[in-house]
């Protein structure tokens, strides 16, 4: 796994990623804030074109940006099984129409969309370090800090583990099968754990603290 995926584009030459992080980071916090608050004021079909406005905005900037559609829309789009389940949840209840539907996946994609257009045209630490002259909490930045870094750690552990089933498990079927990923779920949360415990360790005898980020 390419562990800078995520920043493959963060350093071009555009008009978007010669803004300064301050104003990109303003220009995405406001964008939320519309997907996510101002929509609900609003009855479904009109929130649905508010919505269409909005893509239309961040299709501009995508494009001033030169970072790929395809590079963006590919990731947003995995946020869909996640929008899946609360659709599906909220519809067995019989609490959701068409409109409230469409309403969930496009502000979900679109929120999604805004973050990765963030990190496509501004590096990493540049976020963090915007968010600190914010005097946002210490301890949010660092934890927003490691999640990113171990990510990719992550990742690439259960990359390991999916391989070490598909060479010992690769026949097996249904109820077993579930249940060999149940266990691979498990063994990740206890190396998770094991690997967090290490690192903690590590910085307490290297002095870190939240100035260190």
């Amino acid at each position: 796994m390419n562990h800078g995926f995520l920043e493959d584009h963060a350093f071009l030459n555009s008009p978007v990623h010669r803004l300064s992080p301050k104003s990109k980071l303003s220009a995405v916090f406001l964008m939320l804030t519309l997907i996510l608050i101002l929509t609900h004021l609003f009855q479904p079909a009109l929130s649905i074109q508010i919505m269409f406005a909005l893509a239309g905005i961040l299709a501009v900037f995508t494009f001033l940006s030169r970072v790929p559609l395809r590079f963006l829309l590919l990731r947003s789009s995995l946020v869909l099984p996640f929008s899946g389940f609360v659709i599906l949840v909220n519809s067995l209840s019989g609490t959701m129409d068409p409109f409230q539907i469409l309403l969930v996946l496009t502000r979900s994609i679109l929120s999604v969309f805004t973050i990765l257009l963030l990190i496509s045209t501004t590096p990493f630490q540049q976020i963090l370090t915007q968010l600190s002259r914010w005097k946002f909490p210490g301890l949010l930045v660092m934890v927003i800090a490691f999640m990113y870094r171990y990510f990719f750690v992550l990742a690439k552990e259960i990359k390991s583990l999916e391989k070490g089933v598909g060479m010992r498990s690769s026949k097996l079927g249904g109820w077993q099968r579930m249940k060999t990923y149940a266990n691979i779920l498990g063994m990740l949360l206890i190396r998770s754990y094991e690997r967090s415990e290490r690192i903690h360790q590590a910085m307490e005898m290297r002095g870190f603290s939240e100035e260190s980020l």
